[in-house]
């Protein structure tokens, strides 16, 4: 497991801001007070983190020659069950949910209840850290491998965790 940098357009860093107050808009009825859901006065942030790793990660792809993708729409009224880029490669297909990490984070973290979600075929999560408006780095992680990750309740739901010193 190896961090890799990319760079992406500067634009995306507005872009995400202007998509997330659209998001929460659409998403109002599904993150409110007193559901599992919920993400308080964080609900901007981790959106604008969400759509900017999104963007970010169909970047990346646009720019691999010759690789064949489709993605999930980023503003929607409910939440996307599924992979957010369905990708073609090499004759194998990867349903690949994207998950933005906070460059101060100390831990990689993925939903207990989606990961294990039948309905949410997932082959790969792409994590990806924006470091400034320019650059961020990403790790590929394998849909099996976060069974072994340590299972923890965080502030508002059960999720997997690792230390993110662990995969350097």
């Amino acid at each position: 497991m190896n961090w890799k940098e990319i760079n992406y357009p500067s634009v995306f860093v507005d872009l995400a801001d202007e998509l997330a107050t659209l998001r929460t808009f659409h998403s109002k009825n599904i993150y409110k007070k007193g559901t599992e859901k919920y993400r308080g006065d964080q609900e901007h942030s981790i959106s604008v983190l969400g759509i900017l790793s999104e963007l970010i990660a169909r970047h990346h792809f646009e720019e691999s020659k010759g690789i064949e993708f489709e993605v999930a729409p980023l503003v929607t009224d409910k939440p996307v069950v599924g992979a957010d880029i369905i990708l073609d490669g090499l004759g194998e297909e990867y349903l690949i949910d994207v998950k933005g990490v906070n460059f101060k984070s100390e831990y990689l973290r993925i939903n207990y209840k989606a990961h294990n979600n039948p309905n949410k075929k997932i082959t790969h999560y792409f994590f990806i850290t924006p470091i400034t408006r320019k650059k961020a780095k990403y790790l590929w992680i394998e849909y099996d491998q976060v069974k072994d990750w340590e299972v923890i309740e965080s502030t508002y739901t059960k999720c997997y965790q690792k230390e993110i010193k662990d995969t350097k």
